[in-house]
């Protein structure tokens, strides 16, 4: 059955409405709405009694402005119940690997190391083989790089003050001047390449994974043997890792700046009330 155009506004409005609040701004009043969202404050108001009575909103009885009610809180537990990043990262792997055939593998941020906790091998007799469980620096390598550059500078300087920055191989970014230089150029691009800066010998090319707050919570990578990576084949590499990655942070909650400004433009309605 095909819902009246009227009543897919209404929950079109509603979304909207709920989507104005924030960390930063986790109360709002109805003008403020209003001016988001470029609708007449007599519209929002009347979807905010809606969203009040429905226990999805609360009102404060003294400043009047309106915040998630205890019914969001129960929609969050349940989705964040649901949450399995190995199992969200999987299917998006395999793709990976059938596409490169190279060795595909899972990294989270775990203190002051990451840690690898799945990965799919390349059937190639010559490839890199990624262990799980193994606790790894960030500093020397694309996966590590990559949910670097993503931390907050608090914990990103936390996490290098106590690294070592041994020189690992010829190719060990151990300045930490140069390194602070490459994770802005990681932040600007969405992805990290490494060249044999671990291990001789093995090129890697990792993406990042966001949850809902935009929090990094891990990182994709594709690793193999440096004489299979020419620079074509990593941005090639990178290109596929970021559309996947994507896909995997949005499954988690994450909602990307060009899909937050679209739904702005999806929910524009007309300024008079209806």
């Amino acid at each position: 059955m095909t819902m009246p155009i009227n009543e897919t506004q209404s929950i079109h409005r509603a979304v909207a409405i709920l989507d104005c609040f924030r960390d930063i701004q986790p109360e709002l009043g109805v003008r403020e709405i209003a001016r988001q969202l470029e609708l007449h404050p007599s519209t929002v108001g009347r979807m905010l009694v809606t969203l009040t009575s429905l226990g999805i909103l609360t009102q404060d009885k003294d400043t009047h402005l309106y915040r998630m009610g205890s019914k969001v809180l129960k929609w969050g537990s349940v989705y964040m119940s649901s949450f399995d990043l190995r199992a969200e990262a999987r299917p998006y792997m395999e793709e990976l690997h059938q596409k490169t055939e190279e060795t595909v593998h899972l990294d989270i941020p775990d203190g002051m190391t990451r840690i690898c906790i799945e990965r799919i091998e390349s059937s190639h007799r010559l490839r890199w083989v990624a262990r799980i469980g193994e606790r790894m620096p960030y500093y020397a390598s694309a996966s590590g790089k990559v949910m670097l550059s993503y931390m907050p500078p608090g914990q990103q300087n936390e996490i290098l003050k106590n690294a070592s920055l041994e020189q690992l191989t010829v190719n060990t970014t151990t300045d930490p001047k140069i390194l602070n230089q490459e994770l802005e150029q990681i932040r600007e691009c969405g992805y990290s390449i490494s060249q044999g800066e671990r291990v001789e010998g093995v090129s890697c090319v990792a993406a990042p994974i966001f949850d809902m707050t935009g929090k990094i919570i891990g990182s994709i990578t594709i690793s193999g043997p440096s004489t299979r990576f020419s620079e074509e084949k990593m941005e090639e590499y990178a290109e596929l890792l970021k559309q996947a990655t994507g896909k995997i942070s949005q499954a988690m909650g994450f909602i990307p700046k060009e899909s937050k400004l679209e739904l702005s433009r999806t929910l524009q309605f007309s300024n008079t009330p209806d």
